[in-house]
């Protein structure tokens, strides 16, 4: 499984659910971001003003919208992650930090 379908339940926090539930998606992206867990909405929603993913549904083959951006900067170390979710891949685009830029890596399991 590529994407997670979780629900978020007040007081007990993620729990795992079915896909037509889901209020969250768990997802194993490769590089530094690892574990990641998204605001999804699905169907012919907008996500206008919600802060939401738009998600194909998919647990296998994950397509999200918009394109997913993650960072740190710290002390020690920085690292910058950008790339779009599509058909259960992440395309790194050119501005990442990682050795990964302009590739398409399958997403791990979760």
């Amino acid at each position: 499984m590529k994407a997670k379908p979780m629900l978020l339940v007040p007081g007990a926090g993620y729990v795992e659910c079915e896909a037509h539930e889901a209020t969250h998606l768990a997802l194993r992206i490769p590089g530094p971001t690892g574990l990641l867990t998204l605001p999804v909405l699905q169907g012919n929603t907008t996500r206008a003003g919600t802060g939401c993913w738009t998600w194909n549904g998919s647990t296998d083959a994950p397509t999200l919208r918009p394109s997913v951006l993650t960072q740190y900067d710290g002390a020690d170390r920085q690292w910058r992650c950008h790339s779009w979710i599509s058909d259960g891949a992440a395309q790194f685009l050119a501005d990442c930090s990682h050795d990964m830029a302009n590739s398409t890596v399958p997403l791990l399991e979760v």
